[in-house]
């Protein structure tokens, strides 16, 4: 059995996350078949589970599900991330100006304090600490509005994208660029600058998939030609 079914979730969440994992990170090429049988003796489950993960992951748009042909894997290229990164975008660039509008106090200090350990986490080049700072970042600015199904909406998007920033890394431009983008942002929330706040997230969202999609194209020539990625 591979991955890591902790505790806390159903065998179906946990099955689910670990499968995308193996998509998005190659374990899956496009086009594979995902038979059932062969999922349940991979991952330690019975099928019920594994059924319910992959409706869900027809719905993240990484599978699809045909009644003659079974599950099978959809590319992951850069169209597809370009559409992740534009519902991303669109869904950012609201709640930054949504929360200009009302933030408090300790909403830009807690904002403050994520960019603080950001730092420190470029300083030591933590690329996986980095990425979960970022998503509390963004998911702060979403979450201090209380809409909690817009919160569910920036996870999922993170669920798609964490591992593919991993496997293929960040520009040193683009982990300088972050601290920077993020304190510029804060400033406009704490002005109270709606349009500003939602201007800048927009732009640092653009820029975070243009590296994103460069790296995964680097990454691709890099696999064709044997050579390292790193």
């Amino acid at each position: 059995m591979t991955g890591d079914f902790n505790l806390g979730r159903t065998n179906y969440q946990r099955v689910r996350d670990i499968i995308r994992n193996d998509i998005i990170t190659g374990q899956f090429q496009a086009g594979a078949r995902l038979k059932i049988s062969e999922l349940v003796e991979r991952y330690g489950l019975s099928a019920m589970p594994i059924r319910e993960a992959l409706q869900q992951l027809q719905g993240e748009g990484l599978i699809v599900l045909s009644a003659n042909k079974g599950a099978s894997v959809r590319r992951i290229d850069e169209r597809f991330l370009w559409q992740v990164y534009e519902v991303r975008k669109a869904l950012e660039a609201y709640f930054a100006a949504e929360l200009a509008s009302r933030a408090t106090g300790a909403d830009i200090d807690g904002l403050r304090a994520i960019l603080a350990q950001q730092a420190l986490a470029i300083a030591v080049a933590d690329e996986e600490a980095l990425q979960a700072l970022d998503r509390d970042f963004h998911g702060t600015i979403v979450g201090a509005t209380g809409n909690e199904e817009a919160v569910a909406n920036l996870n999922r998007i993170y669920d798609l994208t964490r591992p593919l920033r991993l496997r293929f890394g960040r520009s040193p431009e683009q982990r300088q660029r972050i601290p920077r983008d993020h304190g510029a942002i804060i400033d406009a929330i704490a002005q109270g600058e709606g349009l500003r706040a939602s201007r800048l997230i927009s732009e640092h969202i653009n820029a975070a998939f243009t590296d994103l999609a460069d790296a995964m194209r680097l990454g691709d020539d890099s696999i064709r030609k044997g050579l390292p990625r790193d």
